[in-house]
């Protein structure tokens, strides 16, 4: 008497379509739950990138040199990405698309080699960076030279802090007070609208001089005077840093460049004449 039925045994040995039917399945959920926890990971990932509103946002700049500097960036970064975009979709396509199957076991036809697209993909960046070279070469000239009306500031990088000296017509040097960063930094204050000197002194150890919204970085170099020049072109309180590793405090070796109006600026000057 037979009490119950038992999956029908193949001549392999294996047993009955249903638990092989599953796998294929199960495999399919598998695949499909770790798409869902990829793209839900990159999501909470970008969701932690506040890009506006970091003051160390270089996309959205503050000042004539970090405008001029994010152009020939995104002169640059355009072009790039639609490569990166075409070459990396191509190489998902035909993985997809020529990817070996459970029946496939022809192997296809081979390719070795095509003259026409090897010779297409060296003249097309040649000629890309053909294109890129002039507004590149124009931009760092340009920047690289420091305008005749510029206002100087003498700027001494020390381990772990800024002092900022202003000389004055007569002679005399006015300087901005030491702060204690990071909860109090040292202040540079400068007047809108208004081109700046930068003469960079290292007086220990290799700085580098750094505020994100106005321009790009500089070395500040002991024994050597390193020039930069940057125009605040808006009102406000703008980061800076030393982005050069010079020690055990340097994470804390920041400061800020106030953007003021010149009539606030001329106030500022006065109060730290008077405060000397």
């Amino acid at each position: 008497m037979t009490v119950g039925s038992s999956p029908e045994l193949r001549t392999d040995g294996s047993r009955g379509s249903g638990g092989a039917s599953a796998r294929p399945r199960l495999r399919q959920v598998v695949s499909r739950l770790t798409l869902v926890a990829i793209f839900a990971s990159l999501a909470v990932l970008l969701s932690g990138c506040e890009v506006f509103s970091s003051p160390q946002n270089t996309f959205s700049p503050s000042g004539t040199v970090a405008k001029d500097q994010k152009d020939i960036l995104m002169l640059t970064l355009w072009p790039a990405l639609a490569i990166l975009v075409l070459v990396e979709g191509l190489l998902v396509f035909i993985l997809l698309r020529f990817r070996r199957t459970k029946n496939s076991d022809v192997l296809p036809k081979q390719t070795h080699g095509n003259n026409k697209l090897e010779i297409g993909w060296t003249v097309a960046p040649i000629i890309l960076l053909a294109f890129f070279i002039p507004p590149t070469i124009s931009g760092i000239v340009d920047l690289g030279r420091t305008p005749k009306d510029a206002m100087v500031v003498q700027v001494n990088g020390f381990q772990w802090n800024w002092g900022f000296e202003y000389p004055q017509p007569d002679g005399t040097t006015i300087r901005a007070p030491i702060g204690s960063p990071p909860s109090a930094p040292t202040e540079l204050h400068i007047p809108i609208n208004k081109k700046i000197e930068l003469r960079l002194h290292a007086l220990d150890v290799i700085h580098s001089f750094w505020v994100p919204k106005l321009a790009g970085k500089t070395d500040v170099i002991p024994g050597r005077e390193n020039h930069m020049w940057i125009e605040g072109t808006e009102i406000g309180t703008f980061s800076g840093e030393c982005a050069e590793f010079c020690g055990i405090g340097h994470a804390t070796m920041r400061f800020v460049v106030v953007v003021q109006s010149e009539e606030d600026f001329q106030a500022w000057l006065k109060q730290q004449a008077a405060a000397k």
